[in-house]
C-alpha cells in the first residue's frame, strides 16, 4: 500500500468515525427533543385536566417526564464536555 492509499485509508476511517459520532450526538438531541416536548405535553394535560382523580395522575406525569429531560440533558452535557 503506497502512501496516498494510506493517506486515503485513514481519511475514510476518519470521516466514518466522525458520522457514526456525529449520529450519536444527532440522536441523543432528538431524545432530549422528544423529553422536552413529553414534558410540555404533560403539562398541558395538568393545566386541562379537568377531573379531579386525574390531578395526581397529571402531577405524576408533570413531574417524570420534568425528571426525564433533565436527566437526558445532563448526559448529552456530560458527554460532549468530555
Amino acid at each position: 500500500m503506497n502512501d496516498i492509499q494510506k493517506k486515503i485509508s485513514i481519511k475514510n476511517i476518519l470521516e466514518s468515525f466522525k458520522s457514526k459520532k456525529q449520529s450519536v450526538y444527532d440522536d441523543e438531541f432528538i431524545n432530549i427533543e422528544n423529553a422536552k416536548k413529553e414534558w410540555e405535553d404533560a403539562k398541558n394535560i395538568f393545566e386541562n385536566v379537568s377531573q379531579p382523580d386525574l390531578v395526581d395522575y397529571a402531577i405524576y406525569k408533570v413531574e417524570a417526564a420534568e425528571q426525564k429531560y433533565i436527566y437526558l440533558l445532563k448526559q448529552y452535557r456530560n458527554n460532549n464536555l468530555t
